[in-house]
Order: C-alpha cells, then sequence, then structure tokens
C-alpha cells in the first residue's frame, strides 16, 4: 500500500502543464484594406499594428487567418486576439494561431 503514493507523485510530477507565455491576449488594429503579398503563395495580407506598436505608423503584414474574425474591407477595426504558439510548428505555417476575442471599434472609413 505504501507504494500507491510514492507512484502517484512520479506520475504527478510527469504531467506537462503549459507555460504561460505560449498563449497571451493582444489588442490589434486592422486597416480598411488588404494589400498583395507574397507568403508561401502570392496572397492578400492584411495590414495590422499590434499590442504597442498600434501607436505607431507603420503596418505591418499579417499573414495568418485570425480564427472567428470577419474581415470586410472598408472599415478599420480595433479587436482582441487570442495568440497561442503552436506546437510543433508545421512547415510554412506561422509560429503562432490567431483566434478573435473581442471587437472594440469597428470604423467605416472613405
Amino acid at each position: 500500500m505504501k507504494l500507491f503514493p510514492l507512484l502517484f507523485l512520479v506520475f504527478l510530477q510527469n504531467c506537462s502543464i503549459p507555460a504561460q507565455e505560449d498563449v497571451s491576449l493582444k489588442p490589434m488594429l486592422i486597416n480598411s484594406y488588404k494589400v498583395s503579398c507574397q507568403g508561401f503563395i502570392p496572397q492578400q495580407c492584411l495590414l495590422v499594428k499590434e499590442g504597442e506598436a498600434i501607436e505607431n505608423d507603420e503596418w505591418t503584414y499579417f499573414y495568418d487567418p485570425i480564427e472567428g474574425f470577419d474581415y470586410v474591407p472598408g472599415y478599420l477595426y480595433e479587436i482582441d486576439v487570442k495568440k497561442v504558439k503552436r506546437d510543433p510548428v508545421p512547415q510554412d505555417v506561422g509560429l503562432y494561431r490567431y483566434y478573435f476575442i473581442l471587437e472594440r471599434s469597428k470604423t467605416a472609413v472613405d
């Protein structure tokens, strides 16, 4: 009977808990139009600003989909996304997966 608690402790020690840094919540600003870009294949990319970069004037190409987000051209979006590190990372795919959480604003652009 004394062996059971020892085996239980060994089992608990070997259980893995995902690291907190593998998941994060990020604010994102999405421009009102897409641009042609070259990833694995030619495609249309969103122009975004993430996190603290929202305050600067430079937009960056965003190659990945945002799961659950329905983009409509002509609107400037301010959203929150959940950014999850892929494990393992498939070939020709981004390091992170993005999930739509909340739409903070949607502003029509003329």
